[in-house]
């Protein structure tokens, strides 16, 4: 019977290092998962932010605004601020129009661009203008924070993330 201790012991300190080395092969799975998590929440964040801007653009560019001194409707084209500078400057933030532009609301490497395209963003007639198409483009550039140096094979430190909204003009 001793012997038999004897040797589940001696088995017992054979298995002793498995651990570490169980733990060695899968830490770098783990961080990767990790990382990954953080890098492409950062980059659905940014997609929601740019979502929203756009949505926030369509509208301001889309309802009726006329000019005060001469009481004529505005054009998209010639709204002031442009619908650029508003999504940029003013109008990302759900709503809020308090000075919380998309510019501050992405990174500083992410260089936003809008693009209004549509019929509503080159129409020169307000008679044609109610009930057509607006739509508005941001693109933005999602730097990868990590996750691109532990992926092998993927050589491109960013990403290009586009986001658009089509409205109606009243």
């Amino acid at each position: 019977m001793a012997r038999r201790h004897r040797g589940l012991a001696r088995l017992r300190l054979q298995e002793k290092g498995s651990v570490a080395v169980e733990f060695a092969i899968l830490i770098p799975i783990f961080v990767l998962v990790v990382f990954g998590v953080a890098d492409f929440g950062h980059a659905w964040y940014m997609r929601h932010v740019m979502q929203n801007a756009c949505r926030e653009g369509g509208r301001y560019g889309t309802r009726y605004q006329t000019d005060p001194a001469t009481g004529a409707r505005i054009l998209p084209k010639n709204l002031a601020p442009s619908i650029s500078n508003y999504i940029l400057n003013t109008a990302a933030g759900n709503g809020n129009t308090t000075g919380c532009g998309l510019s501050s609301m992405l990174p500083g490497t992410a260089s936003p661009q809008v693009t209004p395209t549509g019929p509503a963003a080159t129409e020169t007639d307000v008679k044609h203008l109610p009930l057509e198409d607006l739509t508005v483009t941001v693109t933005a550039r999602k730097k990868w924070f990590i996750i691109n140096k532990l992926v092998p094979g993927m050589t491109s430190d960013h990403i290009d993330i586009k986001a658009s909204a089509t409205m109606k003009c009243e």
